[in-house]
């Protein structure tokens, strides 16, 4: 990627705050929804993981397909602006319903749709900003960046919305009911009671069910702690049969009876203590469920948004069709990717003694960072599909520092994860110093070692004391930035420097393809099918879910060493023959 000389004019206020506005509404309208999506489809709809897993894949399906289509238009009969402005009022129409859908097909088939709408979008309104902006060295990044405050914006928006209106109080969910009623009902008066009192909030979230299966947690945790195995029984039907599972075996269930009586003996037989443990997990349970509710306010955020975008596009600089080749560049630019082998040996002769013959390894810079995206990608997919339900459990019940953290952020976990993108501004900011002192190489494995981090410290917080959780998981949501930023976005740096003029554009968006196309399909269905593996009694077990990809990220890091080519540090101060694009040294 070039850029235009040091003596382009500056960057007119009218121009950067149009396309400075016009990012962080781009990203505001994806941040809106995008980090809610699992806890709402499954917390609320109580769609299987196996389902979830398909809407996500299906979203990246339009992502693969989408660019073409919508470039073959932008590129050839109509303005990029106008296209951006009629993709997002139609978008917006699209998303709208996303809130009231409640079938899976009807789910399916109404994001692919606005996949195939939205996605473009992304890469349009950086081919407009690079159509106007006199230098895309020096003005692209300060652009860009408000696409990052745009999707922090909207996550703490949300993030203060169920707080204030989708949070029922702990002690007191419906007014007149406290919790202890709830607790100690043992039919359904009380829970009807309160359904009935606050309707907006607890309709089909506080069941009897809810109750008893808070009450199930409860003792389980207690027994797991204290290394006790928890007593199971035969699930059975309304007759007394015995259910069967996928496997052909009876079901089992918690038998709740003995594994209270269990508990008991284990606190000593203190029946206050296991009371106040079990009614703690019925205010997180009923103030998660209506969070999970409220989350269909994301879509209706988004949507208002989208009009907003849609609207104002069309004030947007003129950026007319312009004919191109981008068939023949993307055939080229996977030619190139693969043009020689991952890893190669052969001998060459030494310059200094032409009978002696030197061992010679070379590695495939762009083969390996390709290769290696997929996994990547799929480790990322993690992060974005369960954190905002993992990080809610941590905000219920908010007292102390917990309650501090939830006034600036908000609950839902959509806001906490916002740390994350806080944290990419402060690492893109220093990239340009960073990049002049440390080679591709390493900066790709600070990403991956960032990634295996952030899974350690959510797979492994609950071994901490519980003082210490929250800021544990800030410190593992803040690990996104440095995931981004050494790996993604470094990752785009290498495969502009790697490839020729005439193809960057295409191999750019092969390699989009690549990671938010074939990587996140890939990555929701491995998601959620490990998912599926650490759901137990329909609790998750999120120490042995956040493993999987951690320990992948060390096969990543490993791969990445033995196939990823050494060099000296990018841009090195006093090395003319680094001026320019990384000259990376064979190993």
């Amino acid at each position: 990627m070039t850029s235009k000389p040091a003596s382009a004019e500056p960057l007119s206020s009218g121009l950067n705050f149009k396309l400075s506005t016009m990012m962080f509404l781009q990203y505001a309208i994806w941040g809106a929804w995008l980090t809610i999506l699992y806890p709402f489809l499954m917390g609320y709809r109580g769609m299987p993981l196996s389902d979830v897993g398909w809407i996500f894949a299906i979203g990246a399906v339009g992502a693969i397909v989408a660019p073409f289509l919508a470039g073959q238009i932008a590129d050839r009969y109509l303005n990029t602006e106008k296209y951006l402005g009629i993709s997002h009022i139609l978008g917006a129409i699209l998303i709208w319903q996303l809130a009231s859908i409640s079938t899976f097909w009807g789910f399916f088939w109404f994001s692919f749709a606005y996949s195939v709408i939205y996605s473009p979008t992304i890469s349009l309104t950086n081919s407009l900003s690079f159509h106007h902006i006199p230098d895309r060295d020096r003005d692209f990044g300060r652009v860009r960046v408000w696409g990052t405050v745009g999707w922090i914006a909207a996550g703490i928006v949300m993030g203060h919305w169920l707080l204030a209106s989708w949070t029922p109080n702990e002690k007191q969910p419906a007014p007149g009911i406290t919790l202890e009623q709830i607790y100690n009902d043992t039919g359904t008066n009380q829970v009807a009671a309160a359904v009935a009192k606050n309707s907006k909030q607890l309709k089909d979230v506080l069941t009897v069910d809810l109750v008893q299966k808070a009450k199930e947690k409860s003792v389980s945790r207690i027994l797991e702690d204290a290394k006790k195995d928890v007593p199971q029984k035969t699930d059975t039907d309304k007759n007394g049969a015995a259910l069967m599972d996928d496997e052909g075996k009876e079901k089992k269930v918690i038998d709740y009876p003995a594994a209270k009586s269990a508990a008991l003996t284990e606190l000593d037989s203190n029946a206050t203590a296991l009371a106040n443990a079990e009614m703690k997990t019925l205010a997180k349970d009923i103030q998660t469920g209506a969070q999970n509710k409220g989350r269909a306010d994301a879509f209706r955020l988004s949507a208002i948004l989208g009009i907003i975008m849609g609207i104002f596009c069309f004030t947007l600089p003129k950026t007319p069709p312009a004919e191109s080749g981008k068939g023949a560049a993307a055939t080229k630019a996977l030619k190139e990717v693969t043009r020689t082998p991952l890893i190669s040996v052969f001998m060459r002769q030494t310059s200094k003694d032409p009978k002696l013959f030197k061992l010679e390894v070379r590695r495939n810079a762009l083969l390996a960072l390709f290769l290696l995206s997929v996994p990547i990608s799929c480790i990322h997919q993690f992060y974005f599909v369960y954190a905002s339900d993992f990080l809610t459990q941590f905000q219920a019940g908010a007292k102390g520092f917990v309650e501090t953290v939830n006034s600036i952020f908000g609950v839902g976990g959509g806001g906490l994860m916002t740390i994350g993108q806080m944290c990419e501004i402060a690492v893109l900011a220093a990239m340009p110093f960073v990049v002049k002192r440390l080679s591709r190489k390493t900066l790709l494995a600070t990403g991956i070692l960032a990634y295996g981090l952030r899974m350690f410290l959510f797979a492994y917080v609950n071994s901490f004391p519980e003082g210490l959780h929250l800021p544990i998981i800030i410190i593992g949501s803040a690990m996104h930035g440095f995931c981004f930023g050494c790996f993604i976005f470094v990752a785009y740096m290498v495969v502009d420097e790697e490839t020729t003029d005439d193809i960057r554009a295409s191999a750019q968006s092969l390699f989009n393809v690549v990671i938010i196309g074939v990587g996140i399909i890939v990555g929701s269905k491995i998601s959620t099918g490990i998912g599926t593996l650490a759901l137990e009694d329909g609790v998750m077990n999120y120490p042995k879910l956040f493993s999987y990809p951690m320990w992948a990220a060390v096969v990543c890091l490993v791969l990445l060493l033995v196939f990823y080519p050494n060099g000296k540090p990018a841009m090195a101060e006093g090395d003319p023959e680094l001026e320019g694009p990384d000259k990376l040294e064979e190993s």
